[in-house]
C-alpha cells in the first residue's frame, strides 16, 4: 500500500510541474500558433494524439517506478549507536531532521519543519534501524545519502582526532 501511495504521489508532483511547466512557457514564451490560447486549451492540444498519449504513459511508467529507484537503504558498519549516538543525532540534526519515535531498537527521524515535510512530499521519515554491528538508515535516498555521508565523516574525524590524542 505504501508503495501505491508513493507512486500516486510523485504522479500527482509530475502532473503540477508539468502544468506549471506549460504556464511559464504559454506566459513568458509564446509559441506563435498558441499565443491566443488559455492554459486549460494549451493543456487539451498537447494530449491530443499519439504523443499526448506516450507523455502521458512515460509519467505513469516514471510514477510506478519511482518508489524502486527514489528509496534506499544504507548500512553504516562503523557506526556503534552506543558510542556514536551524538554523531548520528548531529548528522539528522545538519539536514534537518530531529527525533520523532524511539522503539528500541528501531529510531524515527523526521523533518524539524513543515516547510522540509512539504519539500520533501511528506517522506520525510528516515528509520534507523541498531544492530551490533553498525546501524542501517531507510528512507527517501537524497536523504538517506546525505545523512549517510555526513554521519560517516564524523566517524571518521572522531577516529582521527582519537588517534592523535
Amino acid at each position: 500500500m505504501k508503495y501505491l501511495i508513493r507512486s500516486v504521489k510523485y504522479l500527482i508532483l509530475l502532473c503540477v510541474l508539468y502544468v506549471a511547466l506549460e504556464w511559464i512557457m504559454l506566459s513568458f514564451f509564446p509559441e506563435p500558433e498558441i499565443a491566443g490560447m488559455s492554459l486549460e486549451e494549451v493543456l487539451k492540444l498537447r494530449y491530443q494524439g499519439e504523443r499526448g498519449m506516450l507523455l502521458i504513459a512515460a509519467f505513469v511508467g516514471l510514477a510506478a517506478f519511482y518508489p524502486l529507484f527514489g528509496f534506499m537503504k544504507m548500512r553504516v558498519d562503523s557506526c556503534i549507536y552506543t558510542r556514536d549516538a551524538v554523531r548520528l543525532d548531529n548528522a539528522m540534526h545538519t539536514f534537518g531532521f530531529k527525533l520523532k519515535e524511539d522503539r528500541g531498537n528501531v529510531k524515527i527521524y523526521g523533518a524539524e519543519s513543515m516547510l522540509r515535510r512539504m519539500f520533501l512530499m511528506f517522506e520525510d521519515e528516515i528509520e534507523v534501524h541498531i544492530f551490533a554491528s553498525g546501524i542501517e538508515m531507510r528512507g527517501l535516498r537524497r536523504s538517506v545519502a546525505r545523512v549517510g555521508y555526513q554521519l560517516s565523516a564524523y566517524i571518521h574525524n572522531s577516529r582521527f582526532e582519537q588517534e592523535n590524542k
